[in-house]
């Protein structure tokens, strides 16, 4: 059988060597052809210059000196030559090189023997089979240059030696040119990142200076940029409001592409553009990578457009904000709590606008239409700390987009505790900014723009730009760095107050403004268009309930960030938590039916403890127990549905979204629930 196996492979190998051989001979067939072409040259120079043409001693040195020196030079140059070969191929071609010289020197100037035949001979066919097995072993019989950067080097000659380029021209500070790859070549292996970085290192430009945005129609065809400058590295002065007093369908100037033209965002859809509404767009960033500017910015911008209004959110440092900023927003939200409220509110909202949008024929928000409701953008900065459902974010990015809303989500990090598949599913736009590597900007930007050559793993480094890919602009332009204006916050801000002003909306102190939606407010409640400051966690929950006991309106003369440096961080206080009473069981596999009833004994124990409410976000501590896998959100929901439900329900569910009231049970708990029951 090992006799069988060795005969079968002794045969697919010859069966390979006389494949490759058929396929490229030359490399086979020109070392002993030229041997035999070696021994005639030494056969005519020794009848006319060596052995046989009786040379004086002066006549002999000088000609043995001429072969000699040409003979170095071949030697030398064969050797320079093998550089970009690989070292065994480089020796053996060496090798050969000096054998044929040395037998043209012997056989040149003594006279010829059959002995000496025979040895050149027998030299040259161990040289020349030496050599074949040398290229048959490289395994496709042809020389492939590995160089200096190995087949990273082979790519970037394909481009240079193989490929057709077109010639190349200025376009906006970018040297572009068309590249054709030969049949069977793939455009695609140009994109790689270790080809544009040697294709940078070749032309001393930066690495995100080079892209290859590929031909949609062949793989062969594709358009290489070379950028020998960074544009970006010095951001461009902000212009001002790109169309105050106009409507939001138009764009939005928000940022510059590294070629000096414009980002545009549009949020509204065109039906006659075959341009969909962004409805929620997503912006990643790393701290300090400028996602607070970007946000002040977008702000500013719609609230300078007519037919327009503007909800702001952010639980975190909201009041570091300017005061006029805060002022000019129609709703601005700087409680964490009331944020919370107000995005479950937009999930009846979405109902209501569709509503009036569909009474009178229109199957999304029509510019220009009296009857419909204004846009309205929601900016929801560090909005990992307001998705608490998950079932909710997914309701509003699948129905927000034909309403006239737009729901701006600002991330840190896209993981999926942070910002669900779900949801990064039906995001209708993605802005990132300055992130920790590559990696984590792939779980937004497209397969295409990453391919293309979007690397914004600069982190913090360049803040302001950022990639973007958003309806109405070209994807091939996705893979186009951009930055943000340099913008002054207070130039900012003055220029939209002054334009408030000319139209007689200038705030005047903590003006009254547009309320957030009706299912967040109860029916005697009052709203102001800034909300209040977290409660301590002695405040009655059912205190904003009480319709006697309405917020009062805020002092003019007493404002939050008045005596104190507005830029000192805010502490947010901890909400209230339902306390859990078991000990960390840390590796242990719960089932089902375990976090069931673990959730019950929490239910039981906030009751005992006078809880009358709870909701998902006081099961927190839960997961520390069970694990990230053990509980997730729509896990969660399941089970708290499950227990309103039957003759012993703990819960029963409220007018709030996502809010429970416990069924407290008395000292008789079985027969009070009965009772309740019957």
């Amino acid at each position: 059988m090992a006799r069988q196996t060795r005969s079968r492979g002794g045969m697919d190998a010859a069966r390979g060597a006389s494949y490759e051989v058929r396929g490229n001979p030359l490399p086979y067939v020109i070392p002993p052809a030229a041997a035999i072409g070696n021994l005639i040259l030494a056969g005519v120079l020794s009848r006319m210059w060596g052995a046989y043409a009786n040379p004086t001693v002066w006549e002999a040195a000088w000609r043995a000196g001429l072969i000699v020196l040409c003979s170095a030079l071949i030697v030398w140059c064969t050797w320079g030559v093998g550089r970009a070969r690989k070292i065994e191929l480089r020796v053996a071609s060496l090798l050969m090189s000096a054998c044929s010289c040395g037998g043209l020197f012997v056989l040149t100037f003594r006279p010829w023997s059959f002995d000496a035949v025979m040895v050149y001979l027998i030299v040259m066919v161990t040289t020349s089979l030496l050599l074949a097995v040398t290229k048959l072993l490289r395994g496709d019989g042809t020389d492939q240059r590995a160089g200096v950067f190995g087949e990273l080097g082979d790519r970037v000659r394909e481009l240079q030696d193989i490929g057709k380029t077109g010639k190349p021209k200025m376009i906006d500070g970018r040297i572009v040119t068309h590249t054709e790859m030969v049949h069977g070549a793939n455009f695609g292996d140009l994109q790689k990142k270790e080809v544009r970085t040697a294709i940078a290192s070749a032309m001393d430009v930066p690495v995100g200076g080079v892209r290859m945005v590929p031909n949609r129609d062949t793989p062969r065809v594709g358009r290489m940029e070379i950028s020998p400058v960074d544009m970006l590295e010095n951001p461009p002065v902000w212009p001002g409001l790109s169309a105050p007093g106009r409507s939001i369908a138009e764009p939005i100037r928000l940022a510059v592409y590294q070629t000096g033209s414009i980002v545009p965002l549009i949020l509204p859809g065109d039906p006659k553009a075959e341009r969909n509404a962004i409805g929620v767009l997503v912006l990643l960033g790393a701290s300090g990578s400028g996602k607070t500017a970007l946000q002040l910015e977008l702000a500013c911008e719609a609230r300078s457009r007519v037919d327009a209004e503007v909800v702001y959110i952010d639980g975190r440092k909201g009041l570091q904000l300017p005061k006029a900023f805060r002022d000019a927003m129609h709703v601005m939200i700087h409680d964490q709590a009331e944020g919370e409220r107000y995005l479950d509110g937009m999930v009846a909202e979405v109902a209501r606008r569709a509503a009036q949008i569909g009474g009178h024929g229109h199957d999304q928000w029509i510019a220009g239409c009296t009857k419909c409701p204004k846009f309205r953008v929601v900016i929801v900065d560090e909005a990992s700390k307001f998705i608490e459902s998950e079932d909710t974010m997914v309701e509003l990015a699948e129905s927000v987009r034909s309403v006239g809303i737009f729901v701006l989500l600002g991330q840190q990090r896209a993981t999926g505790d942070r910002l669900p598949t779900s949801v990064r599913s039906t995001i209708g736009g993605v802005i990132v900014m300055g992130v920790r590597d590559i990696a984590e900007a792939a779980r937004l930007l497209s397969e295409e723009t990453i391919e293309a050559g979007a690397d914004p793993s600069w982190k913090n480094r360049k803040p302001g730009a950022l990639y973007a890919e958003l309806p109405g602009t070209d994807p091939e332009d996705w893979s186009l760095p951009g930055r943000t204006f340099k913008i002054d916050r207070d130039e900012l801000v003055a220029e939209l107050i002054a334009y408030l002003a000319s139209i007689g909306e200038a705030p005047h102190g903590a003006t009254v403004a547009t309320p957030p939606p009706a299912a967040v407010r109860e029916p005697a409640a009052a709203s102001t268009s800034v909300v209040t400051p977290g409660k301590d966690e002695g405040d009655d929950p059912e205190a904003d309930k009480d319709t006697e006991c309405a917020p009062p309106a805020r002092d003019p003369e007493c404002l939050p960030d008045e005596g104190g440096d507005p830029y000192e961080p805010i502490t947010i206080p901890s909400r209230t938590r339902i306390p859990l009473d078991l000990e960390p069981q840390g590796g242990r596999q719960y089932s089902p039916s375990e976090v069931r009833a673990m959730v019950r004994r929490m239910i039981l124990s906030a009751a005992e403890q006078g809880h009358r409410t709870c909701r998902h976000s006081q099961f927190a501590p839960l997961v520390g127990v069970v694990g990230e896998t053990g509980l997730k959100p729509p896990t969660l929901s399941k089970i708290l549905k499950e227990l309103c439900q039957g003759p012993e329900a703990l819960l029963s569910r409220t007018g709030d979204k996502g809010v429970y009231d416990i069924l407290v049970p008395g000292p008789d708990a079985e027969p009070a629930l009965a009772g309740a029951a019957a």
